[in-house]
């Protein structure tokens, strides 16, 4: 269903601008040629020498002698002589848009290459900014077409009561309305110049703000100094407020973008200054890929931990604001002269620069999931999405599945697949990603293996420092051996046992890693406590005579055989632990198996030979979900077949221990950035 105001208002609209076309066409002068405006939206009082608001720093510090009647408006225009205009809106989006159109159609000035700079104050989710920041958009957002109910009335599953227009529900759209102003695009190659531009300029702290933003514990964010960043905004004449309305401004802004915009500002006039432009620059008059909205923290969206939000609605902003004005000028203002400055390039040419890469402290590296990424059957992903949380699910059509990322803390998880094949490819294709950059980041490989019961019982973890490869082989079948070799696999290009010397060229069958940082993670984890089950207990008494086997879980060091062949029984169980410990020299100790390790060190040795990552900041760590071959008195054949069927006793179990002892190390490497981003831990 079309909304029915629509048609009229579009045409109204348009006969407007033909009026205004018209105009133009017949004014005697030459309209003034607009570089850059700057669009403010509320003033406390008089536009200098009193409380400033969004436009009375640029009035006071640029030279605007050019003043012009503006009855349509709230204030008079204000130009210098090198083209820089500013405008003031009126707080809402009615003012704004209003105040646009107008604006635009007014004939005495050409805004045909105009660049428009929406710079104002917002609050601020303290999820992702700080007070004082400042904040450029991808996307906007309007947050006042819905329906909406009281939440004393919504039904008690419903987070709120707002319901896109045409659906039935929160979080539901329907193709039943055909409103084109609730989601707006900006030119991202230009807010990518923007930010570029201006990403380290530094920006106004003051004690009022420290200690305003003390209060939000546990929004790691919000603590720290401005800066400036990119995020999108939500626009609504409503000046929302709270913890559950900030819930609702997180998931509208990505309903209706479908994921791609993360809440970050609210504002009250930019779904109306870009319905204006959009409808203005569809009529010739402005050139749409040339609008910014930059918008600085005043306040925060929502109240501190032990606050309501009735207190935080009307709480006084730190300095009164002052610094969020103070950086909207700023930021502006360096944009708004590199424009005019370099006129003669832009203005025949847009700026543009790439999206800046998305800096990854930690990947989680997991091999694979049974169902979805939450809600159903766990494996080796699902808790680190539910319960770190991956919250941001990020397109990777050249994976296995999207990728998950938590942006708070800049940890990013993947799936790989099964098998060295996969795992290679997953991970080349990541490392080449050009959204990332993975340079500092830290790798954690955490999976569940079967495991050695001469070394480790179900449920423990295992760091690993040598990870071998078991495919990389010649083989021949046992029972056409000579008698006197042991196994049928040997070393390529080698046909004799005892094998013989290592080859040069191992060919990637081997590989060791960072023994500084292994024994790093084995302290920071070795008290981590995992679950035990009568199940798991059970399952150990059978492995009389192997008494590491029969001990509760618990965290170790151990290295890891990686093969695609899912092996099983003790003579194979033999062949492992002499395979790693020929390999490794005798440094070496089997204990877990696993299918896909191998595969992802060849893929990062390649992309650190390209300076892409750092080899030197990778971890495994594995959990036993079953023992690699069976208990006294049973068949490798009934023991394999008897899991299949029965599924591992230990595997929820050993997929909780990969979670727990991982997301250990994680969260220290995190919290502890400053130092970690350049100073590897367990380097002194």
């Amino acid at each position: 269903m079309r909304h029915p105001y629509l048609p009229s208002i579009s045409r109204f609209i348009l006969s407007l601008l033909a009026v205004a076309s018209f105009a133009r066409a017949a004014s005697a002068e030459d309209p003034i040629p607009v570089k850059v405006c700057v669009l403010a939206m509320y003033e406390m009082g008089e536009v200098t020498g009193d409380r400033p608001g969004e436009l009375q720093f640029w009035v006071e510090r640029e030279d605007l002698s050019n003043i012009f009647d503006f009855p349509m408006g709230h204030t008079p225009l204000r130009m210098s002589d090198d083209g820089l205009m500013v405008a003031l809106t009126g707080g809402g989006v009615t003012h704004a848009a209003t105040t646009i159109t107008a604006l635009g159609m007014d004939p005495r000035f050409d805004f045909s290459k105009t660049y428009w700079i929406i710079a104002g104050i917002a609050g601020a989710d303290p999820q992702d900014a700080s007070l004082g920041s400042a904040i450029w958009a991808r996307w906007v957002v309007d947050g006042d077409l819905l329906y909406e109910l009281d939440s004393r009335e919504i039904p008690e599953e419903w987070p709120y009561g707002m319901i896109p227009l045409g659906g039935y529900e929160p979080n539901q759209l329907d193709t039943g309305w055909t409103v084109d102003n609730i989601a707006f695009q900006l030119n991202e190659g230009l807010v990518n110049w923007a930010y570029s531009l201006t990403k380290d300029i530094p920006l106004e702290d003051s004690p009022a703000m420290q200690e305003f933003r003390a209060q939000f514990k546990g929004y790691p964010n919000a603590l720290k100094p401005p800066r400036v960043m990119m995020g999108d905004s939500l626009s609504s004449s409503t000046y929302f407020h709270g913890e559950r309305l900030n819930h609702w401004a997180n998931d509208w802004m990505k309903l209706h973008t479908e994921g791609k915009a993360e809440f970050v500002t609210t504002n009250m006039e930019d779904s109306g200054t870009l319905t204006a432009l959009r409808r203005l620059a569809d009529s010739g008059f402005v050139n749409y890929d040339r609008i910014l909205v930059l918008r600085t923290a005043s306040n925060f969206s929502m109240q501190p931990p032990g606050k309501d939000a009735t207190w935080s609605a009307t709480a006084s902003y730190p300095d009164n604001g002052r610094p969020a004005l103070e950086a909207a000028y700023k930021i502006g203002s360096a944009v708004a002269h590199e424009l005019i400055d370099n006129w003669t390039q832009f203005g025949r040419r847009t700026p543009a620069a790439e999206a800046p890469k998305i800096k990854i402290k930690t990947v989680v590296v997991t091999m694979f999931e049974i169902g979805e990424d939450t809600g159903d059957r766990p494996a080796e992903f699902q808790y680190w999405v539910e319960r770190y949380p991956l919250d941001t699910q990020i397109p990777f059509p050249q994976g296995y599945r999207d990728l998950r990322y938590n942006a708070e803390d800049g940890v990013l998880g993947i799936v790989t697949g099964i098998g060295t094949f996969r795992s290679a490819s997953s991970i080349m294709a990541l490392g080449m990603d050009p959204r990332f950059d993975l340079t500092d980041a830290y790798w954690l490989v955490a999976g569940i293996a079967g495991v050695d019961p001469n070394d480790m019982s179900l449920g423990s973890a295992a760091w690993a420092e040598w990870l071998i490869d078991g495919d990389l082989s010649h083989e021949i079948d046992p029972r056409e051996i000579p008698e006197d070799w042991k196994y049928g696999y040997m070393p390529l290009r080698s046909a004799e046992y005892p094998w013989g010397p290592i080859p040069e060229n191992d060919e990637g069958v081997r590989y060791r890693l960072n023994t500084k940082l292994v024994d790093w993670a084995y302290q920071l984890t070795k008290d981590v406590p995992i679950k035990d089950t009568k199940d798991m207990k059970a399952m150990r008494e059978k492995y009389k005579g192997y008494p590491k086997a029969q001990k509760p879980p618990s965290v170790i060091k151990g290295d890891q055989l990686a093969a695609m062949t899912f092996w099983h029984g003790k003579m194979m169980n033999d062949w492992a632990n002499e395979w790693v410990e020929y390999w490794t020299e005798g440094e070496g100790n089997f204990v877990t198996s696993a299918m896909e390790e191998t595969g992802t060190m060849q893929s990062l040795t390649f992309l650190a030979n390209a300076g892409k990552v750092d080899t030197d900041r990778v971890l495994v760590l594995r959990t036993a979900s079953n023992f690699s071959m069976p208990p006294p008195g049973v068949t490798a054949a009934e023991n394999l077949a008897g899991e299949k069927k029965g599924g591992y006793s230990a595997f929820i179990p050993s997929l909780e221990a990969a979670y727990d002892v991982g997301s250990t190390v994680v969260r220290e490497l995190v919290e502890n950035w400053d130092s970690y981003q350049d100073e590897l831990p367990g380097s002194e």
